[in-house]
């Protein structure tokens, strides 16, 4: 018996990042970032390693409303990482290029084999642009 009352039982765990109705989910293994996205949110959560927590913090899921978003920043991977940068009211975008771009919370970084990913992000971020 727990001190107040029954047991904790953990089949009945609440989960705080369930899977939505159409959602796609995408793994950016090389950044650890893995990338959620449905009809009406996007949303970034990065694991728990040594250089995400310096680069955007231990902050858990982010979540952003698609129809929110006003406009993208994208560069192609080269010589450094690609990145995806979404801005939205009350966002702050970063005008310093890629060094920049890696310690933003808002931005999805990735390398050359993950460009099918990102286009598949972009075109549902575009849709939502369009529709908005």
């Amino acid at each position: 018996m727990a001190i107040f009352g029954k047991k904790h039982d953990e089949s009945e765990e609440i989960q705080l990042f369930e899977s939505t109705e159409n959602e796609k989910t995408f793994f950016f293994a090389n950044q650890k970032t893995l990338v959620r996205i449905d009809d009406h949110f996007i949303r970034i959560a990065r694991q728990n390693t040594i250089s995400n927590a310096l680069l955007q913090g231990l902050d858990g899921e982010k979540s952003i409303l698609l129809s929110k978003i006003t406009a993208y920043q994208l560069k192609e991977p080269g010589k450094t990482v690609g990145y995806l940068q979404l801005i939205f009211p009350g966002s702050l975008e970063s005008k310093g290029g890629v060094f920049d771009a890696v310690k933003d919370e808002n931005t999805i970084t990735f390398n050359k084999e993950d460009k099918a990913k990102i286009l598949e992000i972009k075109n549902a971020i575009e849709k939502a642009l369009i529709n908005n």
